[in-house]
Order: C-alpha cells, then structure tokens, then sequence
C-alpha cells in the first residue's frame, strides 16, 4: 500500500474522530467559508505559532479532500507576538479578506484587537491566556484556562503544611492575574516578589529571597525569565529551594531544559499540569503530511479549525452560541467552556522526577 493511500486512511479516520455531528442549528457549510488566523510566525515564539499553523492546515486539507463542494480558505497572518502587528493582521483579514471567522494566538494580539473583534458577530477560537479577565462574549479560549489550576496550586501548598511562602511572579498582566488566583487557594498572608521585566541580573533578587528563609518558593513566571532566574539562584546557593511551578512551566518546559541544561536541578519541584490528551491517529495524521512529530500546540490549532467548522450556522449568532454551548470532542479531548468562554480544565498535582515532568 503506497503512502498516498495510508495518508487517505488515516485523513479518514481522524475526520470521524474530530469532527462531532451536525445537528439541531449547526449546518455543514455549502458554500465557501473564509477563516483568518493570527499566529507568532516570527521572533521568539515562532515555533509555537508554526505548531498550530500546521494543526489548522491539517484540518483544512482534510475537509476540502472531502467536502469540494464547501471549499474554506484559512489566511494566516503573523503577529511576531507583536500588539502592533497583530492590529494590522486583524485589519487585513477582516477588511481585504471578509473573514468569516477567526482562529487568534498570542495573549498580546487578542489585548490589542479585544474591542474590534466583541463588536463583530464572529466566533473567535483563542489561543492564550486574555490579558484582561475574561467575559461573556463571542471570544472562546481553546487553551485550558489556568486559573482554576492556580487556585488548585495555592490549595495544595497550603493544605501540604507549608507555613513560610513566597510567591515569585513576572511583571506581566497575566502572571499577575494567575498570581492572585495562587494566593486566592493558599488564603493566608503570603509574601510576594515580583521580577521586573527590565531584569537580567538576578543576584540581588536571589539574594533577598534566600535571606527570607521560605520553605516553598512558587513560581508564576515566563518559562524564559523563571529558568533564568533559577539559574542564577543555583549558582548563588549551590542548590534550589522547595520549588512549586504552575502550568506555564509545563508548556515552556524546553525552555527550562535549554537555559538550566539539565532539569535533575528541578527533581522534587511540585508542578501543577493541566492535561493534555492527544489521539494517536491525530499524531499518524500530522506526521504523515509534516514528516515529524507535532510540536506544543499543533493539536490546539487542529481542534480549533475543526471546531469552528463543526458549530457553523449561516446566522453568526447562532455560530457563536454553538460554539459556546460546547459539546465538540476533538483530537484533545472533550471541549466545553465556562460561563466566561474558557475551556474547563483538567488538573492534577506532582512532582518532576528525573528531570521531567510527571506523566
């Protein structure tokens, strides 16, 4: 059997598994559907972008093979994880394009065209964390939301005895944010510290943690900035503190592997992991069109391409309220959101061993 039948096959399978049924106001589209993305495929964070660009070409190449009678164009524009950028791509897609939809990444992209975007009647599939907290609207965060599991994270440190806490955080809207939902689940006096975003020495800010004496140093950091600034702790001390790690050390856990080089500093470090399924056949799928593995994300933007196909209704009211009715069952799993449009998560707390994250 030659690989352009295998890939048919496994195009085949995976359709059936991401694709839910159409029922009461959802319609299979019959005419052609534009849908825009604004992706990081520049500067520091373009591999993720790239991840979930290819998640959403895959989908779209999978319905056109099997639907040439409802054609969707995907548009990706990039951001560059740029606020500026992504006003521009926003302007682009939906004035030159006539987006009928739109599939958003970076947490400053959504901060800078939040206002445009709640004024459309356009479901919007978001990537990362809002900068200001979420609301009822049409934009609909596919990525777990962490606040829930921050609040989980301060509740285990608490209820695991530790008397003499410090909280360090990055000088970052959505760190702050996550920070606070920490302190909401410890629910004591707890001492914080913030990293400034000019910082790259970190002596002086090692220095006065360690005088602090803490039996637990959480940290709410860029994955970038937190592993410099472990790196630096290290080489002060010798050693780590107690570590706690939210989520965001999960997903930038290469980062810690790159700047620390090797993560054995970490054994013993708590870490809160939202869970991340992805199907087998999703994985063949990918690979077979990509020649490598997917990357962080890819499945997300796989999912949101299908999801947004999977709720259409020609009147966008009835799009976005499918949309936030929930019910889709993706390659990542069961998809539904909170009462602000933010996927509900799955948690669990543990501790990484031999330099990796607990299965």
């Amino acid at each position: 059997m030659n690989k352009k039948v295998i890939a048919g096959i496994v195009i085949a399978i995976v359709a059936v598994i991401a694709i839910v049924s159409l029922i009461n106001n959802k319609q299979t589209p019959n005419e052609s559907l534009t849908i825009g993305m604004i992706g990081i495929l520049s500067g520091e964070y373009a591999f993720v972008g790239e991840n979930i660009q290819n998640g959403a070409i895959l989908a779209q190449e999978e319905y056109n093979a099997q639907n040439p009678d409802s054609q969707i164009n995907l548009i990706v524009e990039d951001d560059g994880y740029d606020s500026g950028k992504a006003l521009s791509a926003y302007q682009k897609l939906t004035g030159l394009n006539k987006i009928d939809a739109l599939i958003n990444v970076s947490t400053p992209s959504i901060g800078a065209i939040y206002d445009m975007v709640t004024e459309k009647d356009m479901p919007v599939i978001q990537m990362g964390e809002q900068p200001t907290p979420p609301t009822k609207d049409n934009v609909f965060q596919i990525l777990p939301g962490n606040i829930p599991a921050e609040i989980e994270l301060g509740e285990y440190i608490k209820d695991q005895g530790f008397t003499n806490p410090v909280v360090v955080y990055s000088q970052d809207d959505v760190m702050i944010k996550f920070k606070n939902a920490v302190l909401q689940g410890i629910g004591s006096d707890v001492t914080e510290f913030i990293l400034e975003s000019s910082t790259t020495d970190y002596r002086s800010d090692v220095l006065k943690i360690s005088e602090g004496n803490h039996d637990v140093v959480v940290m709410i950091t860029t994955p970038q900035q937190g592993a410099q600034f472990l790196r630096t702790y290290a080489t002060q001390n010798g050693e780590l503190p107690q570590l706690a790690f939210d989520a965001n050390a999960q997903t930038g856990f290469s980062d810690y592997e790159r700047i620390l080089g090797d993560t054995n500093i970490l054994n013993g470090s708590i870490i809160s992991i939202i869970s991340q399924t992805v199907s087998d056949e999703f994985k063949v799928a990918y690979e077979a069109r990509f020649a490598s593995e997917p990357g962080v994300m890819a499945d997300l933007g796989y999912d949101a391409f299908n999801m947004l196909i999977a709720t259409y209704s020609k009147n966008s009211k009835d799009w976005i309220k499918n949309v936030e009715d929930g019910g889709f069952v993706g390659v990542t799993g069961p998809i539904t959101f909170d009462s602000v449009g933010v996927r509900n998560p799955e948690t669990t707390i543990g501790t990484i061993q031999n330099g990796e994250l607990p299965k």
